[in-house]
């Protein structure tokens, strides 16, 4: 049965049609007909108030012309729908039994990263992180940067049918993966490092004025964290209070991490002065929630997202953000530096230190091949004869409350 809809033309021109939908509710709707897009756009204008809905509805209209205007599409597609397009397409190319390379290379690890993304918003920076992360992800062996580079040119495949559908304004440009002439992973040089370390506090304090404060100092204690024990992205992304405790160490109180990573449950135990980041974070949440009369639980994970109310999904943002504000090239020897380089620089610091090569890796939850594998240019003879060391910890039960209380007065100085 269809339903009869009293339409209010805003414009006289019907370009822009207020409504409602008795079937659903009393909140208003508008119908959008842009110039030089096919179709209508409907959208809830989420109140039950006229003149409200009317703002909204002009608002809307004006932000998708300009947006027509500027080439853009108004109704995005998600990836994973034009990559399901894209391979019916090339397969109906192909005699019945034929097998096409390209789709399978797409489908085992690039729609899982991208699927949820509408295409016409993923960017040639965000190849960045892919690469990085594909890396890492395989499941027999580590792609070499030729199975990197085939898998990029079916990747650019379906941009290229995206082009043609007209689903995104532009062919993506995705720049091919240079082949390594060693094993080096991208980090930093205690130049560079000084210039993010001190660089920072001033990213941070900007941020009050583009109303990002927060993050940015959400961020700023992750990076410090992050150098300083070694963990991977996902290791920290779901690391909970409760997961901390106290070792003590030469007379030092470190913190200990009790951590799940692609090893399984392993310690990590932090550098000294990670302390004063996890309080910093500590007192933040305490604060927020004392505004709202809560008391925070050891349950809530530390790096929190107060928009998600649960972990911060990715730092991606922040951290092109962050190199940008203090002056460090993204790229250094042919290599894209990401947020993993703060584990590389972790390690290669931890090493012309003279660590434990075997302690380092169980550390980082690897193996010793990997670390003399990607980090042998660090090791020397010095290190090599510290190979056999060990370091006696004696390990303290404090739980949260007791940890933040035992080091109050040695922050406070």
């Amino acid at each position: 049965m269809s339903i009869k809809r009293e339409y209010i033309d805003l414009r006289n021109d019907g370009r822009i049609m207020l409504f409602k939908r008795v079937e659903v509710g009393d909140k208003f709707y508008v119908r959008l007909k842009i110039k030089g897009n096919r179709g209508y756009k409907t959208v809830s204008c989420k109140t039950k108030n006229r003149v409200e809905a009317e703002r909204i509805a002009y608002d809307l209209y004006d932000e998708l012309s300009l947006k027509v205007l500027n080439g853009q599409r108004i109704n995005s597609v998600l990836f994973k729908n034009v990559v399901n397009e894209w391979s019916n397409y090339r397969t109906n190319s192909y005699k019945d039994g034929a097998k096409d390379g390209q789709i399978e290379r797409v489908k085992s690890y690039c729609l899982d990263y991208f699927g949820e993304r509408k295409i016409d918003e993923i960017k040639e920076s965000d190849f960045l992180d892919y690469w990085n992360w594909r890396r890492k992800n395989f499941r027999r062996k580590e792609p070499s940067d030729g199975t990197l580079n085939r898998e990029r040119t079916s990747i650019k495949s379906v941009f290229n049918y995206a082009y043609m559908k007209g689903y995104v304004k532009s062919n993506l440009k995705i720049e091919k993966i240079r082949v390594k002439k060693d094993n080096r992973r991208a980090s930093f040089t205690d130049g560079e490092w000084k210039k993010i370390t001190i660089g920072m506090r001033n990213w941070v304090k900007e941020g009050k004025k583009v109303g990002a404060w927060r993050d940015r100092f959400l961020f700023q204690q992750y990076v410090l964290i992050m150098s300083n024990s070694g963990m991977r992205i996902g290791e920290a992304r779901n690391l909970k209070w409760e997961d901390m405790s106290v070792i003590e160490l030469d007379g030092d109180k470190l913190i200990k991490l009790l951590i799940s990573g692609k090893t399984g449950m392993r310690e990590v135990i932090c550098n000294k002065g990670c302390e004063v980041y996890f309080k910093r974070l500590y007192d933040l949440r305490n604060e927020e929630l004392g505004e709202a009369g809560k008391e925070l639980s050891n349950k809530e994970v530390i790096f929190y997202n107060k928009r998600s109310g649960g972990a911060v999904g990715s730092f991606r943002k922040s951290f092109y953000s962050m190199m940008e504000f203090c002056g460090v090239d993204i790229e250094r020897n042919s290599e894209l530096r990401s947020i993993y380089s703060l584990r590389h620089f972790y390690a290669t610091k931890r090493l012309k230190g003279g660590a434990n090569v075997y302690m380092l890796a169980k550390q980082m939850g690897t193996s010793v091949e990997m670390i003399e594998n990607f980090y042998g240019h660090v090791l020397s003879e010095d290190i090599a004869r510290n190979l056999t060391k060990s370091s006696n910890q004696k390990m303290v039960n404090d739980d949260l409350v007791n940890l933040f209380k035992g080091i109050k007065k040695a922050l406070i100085k």
